[in-house]
């Protein structure tokens, strides 16, 4: 078997030490990862890796934790799961709390993965079996867990008594869910402060990669490094042809060097004659079969990862069968273990796609189960669009399952016009399926809630329908009971958006009542939670807030550890003044869930209320290091801002609010007042007008507009602004400013009449005695 050469090319080290100091993480535009780029076979992993473990190299002392980043070889965390095995594996020795500060995004993120420092159960969604999943993480779910892993690692990382590297291969193949933690640490920063992150690439880095690093491009070997390099692997220094030859045929690449060696050392060498190719199967000719086999074996055990162009050549050009049943005895051997979610590459190596699709459909069950949805689609859209697999036999199979899940989330990430066809294909195609009732109310929410707008009409159809089913042909199922509560569960969504509560509460209610007679309260726990938690929303909607509370209280009681149902429960209180007990179901949704952007808004929102401008701008800045594109938190900030007279600061939130979501009317009218506040009028006048293009009938744009207008010696344009927003709201700052620009425009008697307004809609008293005042000797008249 062939020995593996170095590809150490030290003569970088001065380089990677350079790139290094420029990683600043206190900077928020400096780059935070040090980005090391060649062609495969470059010799980057060895280089980094001897740089690393020198006694003078820039970050020599540090712990290394080294990982491969192909997304189909090592799964949805690939690259980055080493160091969370790491941090996990030290932390429950030496320090347990900062594992449970973590537990509802580590518990989430690796379901199959217990620690001795969990305190929290896990809620009925991790513990229901996956017949009974009715229950899908939105899409930014995962943003959340990966949240939670951030501040984990952060937290290690401080207070680790040495600082850490990581080393991630292969970056150029890394999962969409690890590229999107990647964000986060780039956004987040602090993590840097102890952890290094360098990432190899073979080839073009991706372009926001390079964006937010130091990148050292190493060059080919030179004909010189080439001499040393085949030196020190120990053979004889190729004479001046031969050393142009070989430099040439590696391409300047240590890996296509190293096996040019080998291929020498076998008597395969005329650089100048044969392609590399050619040598490469020449040599393995040689090699005799049982040795390609094991190199094969050894090759595919490793999960392909070896990019040695001779054992990756045996692998091209070995027999396709034997290939395949080697990645089986691998399927074999992972089937039914955590593991096998880390290693696609083995279901993708299948031959036929019919194949792959099936071997997949558990792989894929996993992943979406937890909610990495990005890396999810990344492996399967791939199959979303193929007819044959789509339809493939018999309705009732796990691959089947696979397209339907996929179905759900497409509808629940907005996509309901992507979704509906598959759901329409599959009825059609198996009307008898066991996922019939499934599928069908699955189009009832579709169409009812997913749809923009939604189609009532075409929703209570599909519900109806599933409860004919249901009754006429699965009458004899187990399930019958549980299938049935279901499918009146969609009815009574329906039936509530349709504006018929009784019949809603109704279904809800005996729904609720049936399930527990039948089941008892452990049986079906998940879903009888979800059914008791839409009955509390119903009850919400009708304004029947304590039987709702009373609904969400026993929601709570089925499922105590999803944090969710809390932050309900507190938006609720919010709406009807029960401020105190709303802060408390925010401080428990908060502890119960992974980083919960939501409710830090939320709870936001009632400190505002309350007038706790500190504790509201603590929770907007949280929501905003959760996530930085939420726009409704930096108008939040601006407010706040606003009203503590930073019109400079707010103008900064509030560019950053029309940049996520420039269809805010809200934050343009925001802007217009702080850019007017800095005396930049004609950008003011702008910017109230964008929000008046997005919403017409927001008044205070108008008011705002007008004193802008006012300021800029345009009283009559002014005038028409104030009478708009009058026409659209009985604020009595309105009126009142428009009797003041009809004052000064001489008309008093029009001024009376909105002081008049003004009066009746509740304005200062003081301020309307002086303006009275005002006008009466504008006009010559006693003051009233």
């Amino acid at each position: 078997m062939t020995a593996r050469h170095s590809r150490v090319r030290p003569e970088l080290f001065r380089e990677l030490d350079r790139a290094t100091g420029l990683l600043d993480a206190a900077d928020p535009e400096g780059p935070v990862f040090l980005l090391v780029a060649s062609p495969g076979g470059g010799g980057k992993a060895d280089t980094v890796r001897e740089w690393l473990a020198s006694t003078d190299g820039a970050l020599s002392g540090r712990t290394v934790v080294a990982g491969n980043g192909h997304k189909y070889s090592h799964g949805y965390l690939a690259g980055l799961q080493p160091l969370v095995d790491h941090a996990l594996a030290v932390a429950e020795t030496d320090a347990p709390e900062l594992v449970t500060a973590a537990e509802q995004s580590l518990k989430r993120l690796f379901p199959h993965r217990d620690s001795p420092a969990y305190e929290v159960p896990k809620d009925l969604t991790g513990v229901a079996g996956r017949d009974e999943r009715t229950r899908f993480y939105f899409h930014e779910y995962q943003s959340k867990l990966l949240n939670g892993v951030y501040e984990f690692l952060d937290a290690f990382a401080s207070a680790a008594e040495q600082s850490h590297v990581l080393v991630i291969d292969n970056a150029e193949s890394l999962p969409p869910t690890v590229t999107q933690f990647l964000e986060i640490v780039a956004h987040r920063r602090s993590l840097c402060r102890n952890l290094t992150i360098v990432l190899l690439v073979d080839g073009d880095p991706d372009v926001w990669l390079t964006a937010n690093s130091a990148t050292v491009a190493l060059p080919p070997l030179s004909k010189p490094e080439v001499r040393r390099m085949v030196e020190s692997w120990g053979y004889e220094a190729p004479a001046a042809k031969r050393l142009e030859e070989l430099w040439r045929l590696a391409q300047g690449q240590p890996g296509r060097l190293s096996a040019l060696m080998h291929c020498a050392q076998a008597d395969v060498s005329l650089p100048g004659y044969l392609s590399f190719e050619t040598h490469l199967d020449l040599y393995l000719s040689l090699l005799g079969e049982r040795p390609r086999y094991d190199l094969l074996e050894r090759h595919i055990l490793d999960h392909c990862t070896d990019d040695d162009p001779i054992a990756v050549r045996n692998y091209e050009t070995f027999d396709a069968g034997v290939k395949e049943r080697l990645h089986r005895e691998v399927l074999a051997a992972l089937a039914g273990r955590p593991e096998e979610v880390l290693h696609p590459v083995h279901h993708l190596a299948l031959r036929d796609t019919s194949d792959q699709m099936v071997a997949l459909a558990s792989v894929s069950i996993s992943l979406q189960e937890i909610g990495l949805y990005d890396t999810w689609f990344d492996l399967f859209s791939r199959f979303w669009a193929d007819p044959q697999l789509r339809t493939m036999p018999g309705g009732g199979q796990i691959h089947n399952l696979v397209y339907l899940r996929m179905a759900f989330v497409l509808y629940s990430l907005g996509l309901a016009h992507v979704s509906i066809p598959y759901l329409d294909t599959f009825y059609q195609h198996f009307p008898q399926s066991l996922y019939t009732p499934t599928v069908l109310y699955s189009q009832s929410m579709a169409h009812g809630r997913y749809q923009s707008p939604p189609d009532l009409t075409t929703a209570e159809r599909f519900a109806v329908l599933n409860l004919e089913k249901i009754s006429g042909e699965f009458s004899d199922h187990p399930k019958y009971e549980y299938l049935k509560v279901f499918a009146e569960n969609a009815l009574a969504y329906i039936r509530a958006r349709q504006g018929n509560p009784e019949e809603a509460l109704r279904l809800c209610t005996e729904g609720m009542e049936r399930m527990h007679d039948i089941y008892g309260d452990e049986k079906y726990a998940l879903h009888q939670s979800i059914l008791v938690y839409n009955t509390a929303q119903i009850y919400e909607m009708t304004k029947d807030f304590p039987k709702a509370y009373e609904v969400y209280q026993r929601t709570m009681a089925l499922d105590p550890n999803y944090g969710e149902y809390a932050n309900d429960l507190a938006n609720m209180l919010q709406r009807i003044g029960r401020h105190d007990e709303a802060l408390e179901y925010y401080d428990r949704a908060i502890s119960l869930c992974p980083p919960y952007y939501e409710a830090h808004l939320n709870r936001a929102r009632l400190h505002v209320q309350r007038g706790d401008a500190e504790a509201a701008e603590y929770d907007f800045a949280r929501v905003l290091e959760l996530k930085p594109g939420e726009s409704r938190a930096h108008l939040g900030l601006a407010v706040l801002r606003l009203k503590r007279g930073e019109a400079a600061e707010a103008l900064a939130s509030l560019d950053a609010a029309t940049y996520h979501d420039p269809r805010n009317a809200q934050a343009w009218s925001n802007r217009g007042l702080a850019l007017s506040q800095l005396g930049r009028t004609e950008e003011a006048e702008e910017s109230l007008r964008t929000a008046l293009a997005r919403d017409p009938k927001l008044t205070e744009a108008w008011n705002n507009l007008a004193d802008v207008l006012y300021t800029g010696g345009r009283p009559q344009e002014s005038l028409t602004c104030l009478d708009r927003a009058m026409e659209l709201s009985d604020d009595p700052d309105y009126a009142y400013n428009r009797a003041v620009l009809r004052l000064e425009s001489g008309d008093p008697a029009g001024a009376t009449e909105d002081v008049a307004r003004a009066a009746e809609h509740g304005a200062d008293v003081a301020e309307i005695d002086e303006l009275r005042a005002r006008i009466a000797k504008a006009s010559g008249t006693p003051a009233n």
